[in-house]
């Protein structure tokens, strides 16, 4: 085990690897988890790491666990990494990447760190996983909660799409739809589970083992480039962990010598709510809280990032990204663009396609660049918004000749 505990991102605290800790107990700020990686960098062989098969567990040497017997997996991650070139040439870019995290086992990216929550919350024998979300996280929960046996409760808006709502409750979650916007239930459900009065094991915001699972991200982009970096690795952003774990990712394996590059880690929010984005334009380290208002991206719908978005914004200062909101007929035609390569994504996962557009229009993507665009979720979870887009037929044709006369008018 080359995992060694945790450092706080604030007043430098450290505690060990067996403690079931949320928030810095010291100063209530986040908390990272640290490794040894002298002796990974001595021990591990990046080619042997590569020829292991699984997903996220095929890295588990970089994860915080203990007991490897306590691992909750369905498969996740591996997800396919496809190349574009059709895409490029619509985008504006030499070479476009789309790794397409709708593959996993419930249709998001939340797998990916939901997997390691699991684990740990059977590592220190917990009975209900919990968690607020805006419906992706909610849906994954409950599926590890099933897979390892366990209860789950999530909290979610009373505008959660419909499909993600079903999808939790058919694994069996308590789902509990709370009025008001995301923001606002977040900062309820972190009151809720920090006051001690539940024991459930919290999947949510504040989790410092749940967000070491989307480093792998990293991991799985080097690996399936065959160790030669791209230029840049695009991601949606709500919170923004997932572009400063991946970026953590990225460095790890710099530091191990395993790349001898870092990509420009870069963010694309909606613009009808991206308080990332407007810190970034007025180059700010911290983000403040906004306005909400309604988008068609609505798992991005995150009005206040607070310390999550800090740590995206200082992962992008730290690369040379970028940061862009996009507006919703963008997010549709980028939908509508993945849909051209075979691939059916929700609004908020397609989102980076938009942003790309828009990058490289405005001058701050280079078309000579390498891109990685991440797509974080299936079609399916937000089926309702993607029926507005299509006209379903409505006529309804008999019998083999009928067949035949509809089929020539195809041509």
């Amino acid at each position: 085990m080359y995992f060694t505990g945790f450092a706080c991102t604030s007043c430098d605290a450290t505690y060990g690897p067996k403690e079931d800790l949320l928030l810095c107990p010291k100063c209530s700020n986040l908390l990272e988890a640290t490794y040894n990686l002298d002796a990974m960098k001595r021990e591990l062989d990046r080619d042997a790491l590569r020829r292991r098969s699984g997903g996220v567990w095929a890295w588990q040497d970089f994860l915080p666990i203990v007991d490897a017997d306590a691992i909750v997996s369905l498969g996740e991650g591996g997800t396919p990494m496809l190349r574009c070139d059709r895409l490029a040439r619509l985008v504006g870019v030499r070479e476009l990447w789309v790794k397409s995290d709708a593959a996993n086992p419930t249709g998001s990216l939340k797998d990916r760190s939901i997997t390691v929550s699991a684990t740990k919350a059977v590592e220190f024998g917990y009975h209900v996983l919990s968690c607020d979300s805006t419906g992706n996280k909610a849906s994954s929960v409950a599926a590890y909660a099933a897979r390892a046996g366990l209860a789950s409760v999530v909290f979610c808006p009373e505008d959660t799409p419909v499909p993600k709502v079903m999808q939790s409750l058919f694994f069996g979650a308590k789902v509990i739809r709370v009025r008001g916007h995301y923001a606002q239930i977040n900062a309820m459900y972190r009151r809720l589970i920090h006051s001690g009065r539940l024991k459930w094991y919290d999947c949510g915001t504040d989790n410092p083992y749940r967000y070491e699972g989307k480093k792998t991200y990293a991991y799985e982009i080097a690996r399936d480039l065959s160790w030669q970096l791209p230029d840049r690795v695009i991601h949606p952003a709500n919170g923004g962990m997932s572009i400063a774990k991946a970026w953590k990712g990225f460095r790890e394996l710099h530091r191990l010598g395993w790349i001898d590059r870092l990509p420009k880690m870069s963010g694309v929010q909606a613009a009808a709510c991206d308080p990332i984005v407007r810190s970034w334009l007025a180059r700010d380290s911290t983000v403040a809280p906004i306005e909400k208002n309604p988008t068609v991206a609505g798992a991005l719908a995150g009005a206040d990032p607070g310390m999550l978005g800090a740590r995206a914004l200082d992962a992008i200062y730290n690369s040379g990204g970028a940061m862009v909101g996009v507006e919703d007929p963008e997010i549709f035609e980028a939908m509508k663009l993945l849909a051209l390569e075979g691939l059916f994504i929700e609004p908020s996962g397609a989102v980076p396609i938009a942003g790309l557009r828009r990058l490289v229009a405005g001058g701050q993507v280079d078309p000579g660049e390498r891109v990685v665009c991440v797509v974080t979720g299936s079609g399916f979870k937000d089926s309702d918004r993607i029926a507005e887009q299509v006209e379903i037929p409505i006529d309804v044709v008999e019998g083999y000749q009928a067949m035949l006369a509809a089929a020539e008018q195809v041509g």
